[in-house]
């Protein structure tokens, strides 16, 4: 991934505050998660591959859907979709960009459990915790350029603009991510980039 965007520790939980009445998201088009706050949701489908290591072939949600025979519904789970689980597939660079879709990107949320699994370590960043039984996560802000050790390789599980008029989302075993938003125009240009599978819906 580039270095145009990075994540730093945020010693302040302020600005996570307002996300504590919201759990893990859910991907449903009848999902309460926001949908208080965003009625639209631009759903981004993870890219699979198909072949063996080293030779694999990117595969989109909609051939698997078209090769068997399954409807491709907006809530619908990669699992339910191709008969199996596996969350191991990347494609360098697709979150470059989606940070250039999402560029005002100012703060957000990693799992605690990431921990070595993320290309720099967290410091100095405040905690919260979804209840007092939930999961918990590390507060951050985007840095611009990426500073040195910021984190790079992964994105937050949540993260959203100063003004909060979107949120991104992707949950720990999910293989999709979830951008959520008042406005249906801020979501367009990524459901329009060909370089995304992508669902965009209003919930009811």
């Amino acid at each position: 991934m580039s270095g145009s965007l990075g994540w730093v520790g945020d010693s302040s939980p302020d600005a996570a505050t307002w996300l504590a009445p919201y759990r893990y998201p859910d991907a449903g088009p009848a999902s309460g998660w926001p949908a208080d706050r965003f009625p639209y949701v631009l759903r981004i489908l993870h890219p699979a591959h198909r072949g063996p290591d080293g030779k694999a072939q990117p595969v989109t949600w909609a051939e698997i859907a078209e090769a068997r025979n399954v409807p491709l519904e907006p809530g619908m789970a990669f699992q339910d979709l191709s008969g199996f689980d596996d969350p191991c597939a990347t494609v360098d660079g697709l979150f470059d960009a989606v940070y250039a879709h999402l560029d005002d990107a100012a703060h957000g949320l990693f799992w605690d459990g990431w921990n070595g699994f993320l290309d720099q370590p967290i410091r100095e960043c405040a905690r919260v915790r979804e209840d007092p039984t939930g999961l918990s996560y590390q507060v951050v802000r985007a840095t611009r350029p990426a500073a040195t050790g910021a984190v790079r390789q992964r994105t937050p599980n949540f993260w959203w603009p100063t003004d909060r008029s979107w949120c991104a989302a992707t949950g720990i075993d999910d293989m999709h991510t979830l951008v959520v938003a008042r406005d249906p125009e801020r979501l367009a240009a990524a459901h329009a980039d060909p370089r995304f599978e992508t669902l965009l819906y209003r919930r009811a």
